[in-house]
């Protein structure tokens, strides 16, 4: 038996699936509508023409001159085929092409399914709509266009749970249900991508989605029978306020929506449409999929390296047992999301946005019984055509698994320095976030806590994002949670993750805009801690707020945390601050480090052993023994690391992976191996510092940047390393650097004017 389009036929196997050609190098935008009915055969609207069912193997033209400007690229459609007379597939494809073998709707004799299609235009802006078998009516609600220039760009996401009134109430007869998606998307966001599932309607009903503040259209979303689950991929334009209203027409029934991306015209990915194209059919050799089994896609090839994710139908075939399948992103753990729910026997289809992780490729889980699964390719988003940057660059190299690089590629790691996309004018980056010199501050990765600071939650950006409600800003610090900014007029702003107490307004609850960190005023310069948030003052004094679970506040206290600033204790006269993961590091005017905080594996640098765990911390700070004349200091899990006036590099606390750069080996025998005072590295010309996880970076005053510590993310930005390197060595490609700046396992570098 073999799957053409989506309906089971006697024969022989079909052929492999033919090889898919490269992307085109532009790509378009959408731009969203409230839903729109152009097709409906039923009483003759479209350009069919007549209130006559599409008969077997037959196509009609939907003509969409009228809809959709003369530069359009495709379409995002909701395709609904009406009481077929016999089981058949819809198929809809660029009219003036040749007919694909994948398919966009499969249903049995008699039923009535929806599912939502993108799909290229062809000449003249039409689609042709083929039905395979028997009569069928079809309806196509339009819910936006692409087309190059002016629109909105897609922020693939991964699937995440926004609703499910099993846990709250059903939709009534005739009730209605407001989404509102205030911190799930921008405040720029045009248009949301969810998937949307009824489940335990009391009687047939269809769910319609569309902007609120706007005349409910005549469109249906989900079309499902009394007691079945049916899901439909929605596009949908946001109405007042981030907000989308779902209405059911009869009975009650149970709405679960799972979010899978947003449209916003300010970043974001570009569409790339083709033909439907098949890229998975477990027929084809592999079997069908078992209960709890999982198959890997890889759709790398011909996609471009800048993928971020796909526009995919998916269609399950002849399941064994009532099922569900999901998909997500390769290399990341499952989702509670499905994307296609089966009951036992049939074959359906759905429509499924999937954001790409670090690889170009999805998974696709099964829950019970056997499935055969289709996948067939309508789109790929990709951030293409963006001017490359000249003035004020910043690179990044290491590790991406969260989208740290912000290069939009779709990689694990890079040894190789790749530009920001987007960004230009930098004059300071810290780990995901940069400053420009208009005081705007952009972030890019994960964004799990808040911590893009673009004002929504969930997911993350491979590419820039502006932080939103700041100006004038002179300084950043950054972490993997959250970050600050100072202003000009001596405030000091905080987002991201807050149950550490890091955002310093008072409470612990994360925030996805800047929010004021309390009773701080005449600041001068700012540092973050893993969980710590530290400010200096204009009078010289230190204050600290957030997590002291090992003396990180520096104020003598063993509290546990402090949701407001205190003051370190006993520092006067310091001149610049620096955070690490569980403490920190004052530079005063006279040249000493001062440090507090864990001291486990001698960070604190002051020649000080460990009696007990309990007494390997410091909560006032002490003095990092024997150096003077400090001009910069960096730190890291377990070190710190300072360059004096005469370009000299000194470092101190654990040696693991070579992190101390003085070509010393960490002996497995000593626990913990290192140097608890600090020790020189046979490094000079050194102008600044900055740290990442295990190792550091050292910008050099010709512009070079000297690296050293672990290498297993390619960290080091050196491809030559194995591992780890004990001594300073190269990042690759990089001159003329004016600033360089850490994070977990990457490392940024900002080039005022680099070589084309």
């Amino acid at each position: 038996m073999v799957l053409v389009g989506g309906v089971l036929l006697a024969g022989a196997l079909a052929d492999a699936a033919p090889a898919r050609a490269a992307a085109e190098p532009s790509g378009s935008t959408f731009t969203p509508r409230s839903p729109v009915r152009v097709l409906d055969t039923r009483i003759g609207t479209g350009t069919a023409g007549s209130t006559s069912p599409v008969g077997a193997g037959t196509a009609i033209t939907l003509d969409l001159a009228g809809q959709v400007p003369v530069t359009a690229t495709a379409v995002v459609l909701n395709v609904t085929a009406v009481t077929p007379t016999v089981a058949t597939f819809i198929t809809v494809y660029p009219n003036g092409t040749s007919r694909p073998t994948a398919s966009s709707l499969n249903l049995p004799a008699g039923d009535i399914r929806a599912n939502q299609v993108t799909v290229a235009l062809g000449a003249d802006r039409r689609l042709s709509l083929y039905n395979h078998l028997g009569n069928v009516h079809i309806v196509a609600d339009l819910a936006g266009h692409y087309a190059p220039g002016a629109g909105a760009k897609f922020t693939a996401l991964p699937p995440d749970r926004f609703l499910d009134t099993r846990d709250t109430t059903p939709l009534g007869p005739g009730g209605s249900r407001v989404l509102d998606f205030t911190d799930r998307v921008p405040t720029s966001a045009t248009a949301v991508t969810f998937n949307l599932t009824a489940t335990n309607p009391t009687s047939a009903t269809v769910i319609t989605a569309w902007p609120t503040g706007a005349n409910r259209p005549i469109s249906s979303n989900v079309n499902v029978p009394t007691g079945d689950t049916r899901p439909n991929l929605v596009t949908v334009a946001l109405g007042a306020d981030r907000k989308v209203s779902l209405f059911n027409n009869a009975g009650s029934v149970d709405v679960i929506v799972d979010i899978t991306g947003f449209y916003t015209p300010d970043y974001g990915a570009s569409f790339l449409p083709q033909a439907p194209t098949r890229v998975l059919d477990t027929r084809n050799g592999a079997g069908p999929v078992g209960a709890g089994g999982t198959v890997e896609v890889s759709l790398a090839d011909g996609l471009p390296l800048t993928a971020t994710g796909v526009v995919l139908n998916i269609t399950g075939v002849d399941a064994t047992a009532g099922t569900f399948l999901s998909a997500w992103a390769s290399t990341y753990d499952r989702p509670v999301a499905s994307t296609l729910n089966l009951s036992a026997g049939q074959t359906a289809a759905n429509a499924a946005t999937v954001a790409f992780g670090p690889v170009r490729g999805i998974q696709l889980y099964n829950l019970a019984g056997n499935v055969h699964i289709v996948a067939d390719l309508a789109g790929v988003f990709a951030v293409v055509g963006e001017p490359a940057c000249t003035v004020g660059c910043v690179y990044a190299w290491g590790d991406n698994s969260s989208k740290a690089l912000g290069t939009a590629e779709a990689v694990f790691t890079s040894p190789t320095p790749t530009p920001v996309v987007g960004l230009s004018n930098v004059q300071a980056v810290d780990g995901g976030y940069a400053l420009r010199t208009d005081g705007s501050v952009w972030a890019w990765g994960d964004n799990g806590s808040g911590q893009l600071g673009n004002g929504w939650t969930g997911g993350g950006s491979a590419v820039r994002v502006p932080v939103v409600g700041l100006t004038g800003v002179t300084a950043i610090a950054g972490s993997d949670d959250g970050a600050y900014a100072l202003r000009a007029d001596g405030t000091v702003w905080a987002w991201g993750a807050g149950w550490t107490g890091r955002l310093g307004a008072g409470s612990l609850d994360d925030t996805s805009t800047p929010r004021q960190v309390s009773a701080l005023t005449n600041v001068v310069a700012i540092a973050s801690g893993w969980g710590t948030g530290y400010a200096l003052r204009a009078d010289g004094t230190v204050w600290s707020w957030g997590y002291n679970g090992t003396g990180a506040l520096g104020d003598g206290s063993d509290a546990a945390l402090s949701t407001v600033p205190v003051q370190v204790s006993g520092l006067t006269g310091v001149t610049s601050i620096t955070g690490r993961d569980n403490g920190a590091f004052a530079l005063r005017a006279d040249g000493t480090v001062w440090a507090w905080g864990d001291n486990g594996a001698g960070q604190l640098g002051d020649g000080a052993t460990c009696p007990s765990p309990a007494a390997c911390v410091s909560r006032v700070p002490v003095q990092v023994s024997g150096l003077t004349g400090v001009t910069d200091v960096a730190g890291n899990v377990n070190n710190g690391y300072a360059v004096r006036n005469d370009g000299s590099v000194w470092a101190w606390g654990g040696n693991f992976l070579g992190a101390l750069g003085n070509g010393v080996e960490c002996d497995p025998t000593i626990e913990p191996c290192g140097s608890r005072v600090p020790v020189q590295l046979n490094l000079s010309g050194v102008a600044r510092l900055a740290a990442f996880d295990y190792g550091a970076y050292a910008l050099r005053t010709d512009g070079s940047v000297r690296a050293w510590g672990a290498d297993l993310r390619s960290t080091l930005g050196n491809a030559s390393v194995p591992d780890h390197s004990t001594v300073p060595v190269p990042v690759v490609g990089l001159s003329g650097v004016s600033a360089v700046g850490g994070g977990s396992a990457a490392g940024y570098a900002i080039v005022p004017n680099p070589r084309s």
